[in-house]
């Protein structure tokens, strides 16, 4: 496989901006073969001259980066491979003898900066015998003539190059530049993190030394606490006394507490801190402060379960800093290999030694030892000091294997699903087959609300397909496990399973098998027996855990705006907006049976019915649901954008009140309610359009390379149906103008057509949705997630901190409200204040202004990045709206 294809394959994306741009090198590569053979250069080639030498120098940037002290708060998770060992690395990558680089001339601690070429003298005359040496192929067994060149330091050797060459050199050390620049700043933000993790792992310790004193029993005496309290709790709310805020997850915290003074526990901590300072560097010592922890064993499991999730997620990142830094390596090398082929001037040992050895990323000593010290921690918190045990779970990752069987067994559910189909819908116009099925429009109703789900689950498959070929990290995105998480293609076999169960129930009712003894009218219910089995199966099969996700996910919509809410929640929640045709006739589903199929179910069961408001608040729980969650992020995030989303759906839900008013009253009508209906549908319609294009996509941008579309696209092989997208969205959200003319279709089908393409518009916007928020993780460089750390330390304020807060106080180091942050001593380092309800934007891909120095360090890279971009492109990079939207 060539290396520009297996860097592209195996680069975290989220980072891309930040890899070398080796087909960029592999051009001007291709620019001195011209020359060489007397060509002249493009225009583009010498627009891309321009631009590379650019310079990468920011001095603001290098000296934030310089104070960098804290990590960042506003990353998250993506699925890294395991980080091969230097050795393993480089021999997969065929690895050259000569081009050794894993012994760097300086060390981490050392390291500085790699030099520029800023400034390079004028080139001399001394030309080579061109014809020569660019004719002659040297073979295996011929020995390649001793060159002069070869002992000149890099230096001089850039004074012998023509300016094609010298310009390769030139965009070589601006790609070094890039990414050393980036690899210390993501470096640091580890190392801070690293720190902070150990701190929290002590406290930890210390917790638990204290729940083993106030319950100096065995295992089983905690698990009888727990469950006592929990009863408590549910008894009656108790007043705490002090620092634990409370859970998400629980109604009151213990107000039992006892605080750590100068006991043997405080000089046990006072011992592990002045040897983690010896490490760690110079601390600030916060003197005569009590440690204030809870002694409910609730709280202390609680934390532990947050700590060892923050473990995981920080050691994937190291895992992603690693193979980051290999890839860029073995980039170098084979850019420079890929040089001295076509010039024969032996370049690649002279840069690598006096370039690319003395960077930081160079080395991986401080990754190791950071991954070292995150295997030994995790080892003696949460694995009994097994070492082994902790590397096989710190290191378990989504192991790739093969899909034939699971592609096999999809297709085949799907073959066997299309001929039912065909053959239910045929016999279902039969006019024999309508006078033997009394209420034949019921029961073909019925099958009409199920099928749109099911259908729809269907083509969620290909969503994950396109997404997965792009490369868009949906995995990250909605924050699956990469353990046990269904690859695209093993999704397929549970909706096809369904498909194919709900095309043979529907042939058997309208082909009347086992009629009369078995009613057509039964074969609805057995599916949905069928499909709840499925689902709901406790038993290790059909990917249980991805099943339980969909279920557990699906429970939380009922509890929005009660919690933190997640990406997932409110894509979960769009996608059942988009399912109310069939949550609004659940009614009418079990009217239809209650009244045994009577001709006048409709009279009984529909919208004229007295019971219509059952139907109006099943078709708005989805809208409510999306309300609730915007409510709860602006009162989290303090960010207007969410209460003008939230009105988005407010003015739908009035939407649909006056539509079931009017139809209520007829629809033949043409009065108040038909005029009030029109226009707040209008009004929603222009509403959820807008947003969709400029927060949800983020199209119609004027000075984007392609009109009305974006600055940067992934599907940049499908440019068409991104403006077929932008028509036909707009054309379905005005869908309701189908149901104004009184001649046509009657109002079942009407809704029924209108159900169907309103679920294919959200099909179509789960890929264009996707694809923006994971440019807004790629803007912000976010690879892995930010687990909200149980324990708040009061904050060594350092000066100018206070410009941060309106108030000029200082915060506690929270996530968020409902993070539950377990209270706890002073911190020992000044740990970097951070704004207490912001966190919960930069975890779903929002942009924010970040309060720490490491933001201000990844957005001085991503400006960088941009200008850098903006050069190539030769166009403007505007700021993705849809980083703050839902």
């Amino acid at each position: 496989m060539k290396f520009a294809r297996y860097l592209q394959d195996t680069q975290t994306p989220e980072w891309k901006k930040a890899y070398i741009d080796y087909r960029g090198l592999k051009k001007r590569i291709s620019a001195i073969r011209k020359a060489q053979e007397g060509l002249s250069e493009s225009p583009s080639e010498a627009e891309d001259d321009q631009v590379s030498n650019a310079s990468f120098h920011d001095p603001q940037l290098d000296a934030q980066m310089s104070s960098l002290v804290k990590p960042s708060l506003d990353l998250g998770l993506g699925p890294p491979q395991a980080p091969p060992t230097d050795s393993e690395a480089l021999r997969q990558l065929k690895r050259t003898p000569k081009d050794s680089i894993d012994q760097p001339r300086r060390s981490s601690a050392s390291r500085g900066r790699s030099p520029s070429l800023a400034h390079v003298k004028s080139i001399t005359s001394f030309r080579r015998g061109r014809a020569q040496t660019t004719s002659s192929r040297w073979g295996s067994g011929q020995s390649r003539p001793t060159n002069p060149l070869a002992a000149l330091p890099l230096h001089d050797l850039l004074n012998q190059l023509s300016s094609t060459e010298l310009a390769f050199f030139t965009t070589l050390d601006a790609e070094l530049e890039k990414i050393e620049t980036f690899y210390l700043a993501r470096e640091a933000e580890m190392q801070a993190r690293t720190k902070m993790l150990h701190e929290q792992l002590d406290e930890l310790n210390d917790h638990k030394k204290l729940v083993q004193a106030a319950h100096p029993h065995s295992q089983t005496s905690w698990s009888s606490a727990l469950v006592t309290n929990i009863k408590d709790k549910l008894k009656v709310r108790r007043a705490g006394n002090g620092v634990l805020p409370q859970r998400p997850d629980s109604i009151e915290l213990s107000s039992h507490r006892m605080s750590l003074g100068s006991g043997s526990l405080d000089k046990g901590k006072e011992r592990e801190h002045d040897e983690e300072g010896k490490n760690m560097g110079d601390e600030k010592h916060l003197s005569g402060k009590h440690v204030v922890l809870s002694t409910d064993p609730e709280d202390y499991l609680y934390a532990k379960k947050k700590l060892k999730k923050a473990v995981l997620e920080h050691y994937r990142g190291l895992e992603v800093l690693h193979n980051y830094r290999i890839l860029n390596l073995t980039g170098f090398r084979k850019a420079l290999k890929k040089f001295e082929k076509t010039t024969k001037i032996p370049a690649q040992q002279q840069y690598m030694t006096e370039r690319i050895e003395k960077s930081a990323f160079a080395s991986d000593k401080t990754v190791r030892n950071m991954m070292a010290e995150m295997e030994t921690l995790y080892a003696t918190r949460f694995a009994r000091g097994d070492k082994k045990r902790a590397q096989a779970r710190l290191r378990a990752g989504f192991h790739a294997k093969s899909h034939h069987y699971s592609v096999f067994r999809s297709g085949i559910f799907l073959g066997l699903a299309l001929p039912a189909l065909v053959s239910g819908v045929h016999s279902s116009f039969q006019k024999s087959t309508r006078d033997a099925i009394p209420g034949w429009d019921g029961l073909l109703f019925i099958y009409g609300v199920l099928l749109i789900p099911v259908l729809f689950s269907v083509l969620v498959g290909v969503n994950l397909l396109v997404w997965a070929r792009s490369r868009i990290n949906y995995v990250f995105i909605f924050e699956l496990d990469t353990r046990t998480r269904m690859d695209y293609r093993e999704y397929h076999e549970i909706p096809s399973i369904l498909l194919a169960g709900f095309c043979y129930a529907f042939w058997l009712s309208f082909l009347r098998i086992g009629a009369p003894s078995i009613s057509p009218t039964i074969w609805p219910l057995v599916w949905l027996g069928f499909a709840f089995i499925i689902m709901t199966d406790p038993i290790p099969v059909l990917y249980k855990p991805s099943r339980y996700w969909l279920i557990r996910n699906v429970g939380r919509l009922f509890f929005s705006g009660l919690r933190r809410v997640e990406f997932t929640d409110f894509w979960m929640g769009d996608q059942f907006c988009s399912l109310i045709f069939s949550l609004s006739n659940l009614y009418a589903f079990a009217c239809v049976y209650a009244t045994n199929f009577d001709i006048s179910w409709q009279d009984k069961c529909g919208v004229t019915s007295p019971r219509w408001p059952v139907a109006f608040v099943l078709a708005s729980l989805p809208l409510l649901f999306r309300l609730l969650q915007s409510v709860k992020r602006w009162r989290d995030s303090g960010l207007i954008t969410h209460l003008i989303n939230g009105g988005k759906y407010g003015s739908g839900i009035v939407g649909n009140l006056f539509f079931y008013l009017w139809r209520h009253q007829g629809s033949n009508g043409r009065g108040t309610l038909f005029a009030l209906w029109c226009l707040f549908n209008a009004v929603y319609s222009i509403y959820a359009s807008s947003w969709d294009f400029l927060m949800d996509w983020s199209v119609l941008r004027l000075r984007a390379r392609y009109p009305l579309l974006r600055p940067e696209l992934v599907y940049t092989d499908q440019i068409p149906f991104y403006y077929i997208a932008i028509i036909t969205n707009v054309l379905i959200r005005f869908i309701w103008i189908l149901y104004i003319p009184r001649r046509g279709p009657g109002i079942l089908l009407r809704t029924f057509i209108g159900g169907m393409l309103e679920m294919l518009r959200r099909w179509q916007w789960n890929f264009y949705r996707l694809e923006n928020e994971h440019l807004g993780n790629m803007d912000q460089y976010r690879v892995t997630r930010e687990v909200p750390l149980p324990y708040s330390f009061d904050e060594d304020v350092r000066a100018g901190a206070d410009e941060d807060d309106d108030d000029g106080e200082a915060v506690e180091l929270r996530s968020g409200p409902g993070d539950g942050r377990v209270g706890g001593r002073k911190a020992r380092n000044g740990t970097a204040k951070t704004r207490g309800n912001v966190s919960g934007v930069f975890s779903q891909g929002n942009g924010g202004n970040e309060t720490d120095v490491g933001g201000r360090v990844r957005e001085g890279l991503r400006r960088r990045m941009s200008e850098l971009g903006r050069g190539r492109r030769g166009g403007g990079d505007e700021q993705r709206d849809g980083q703050v939207n839902e």
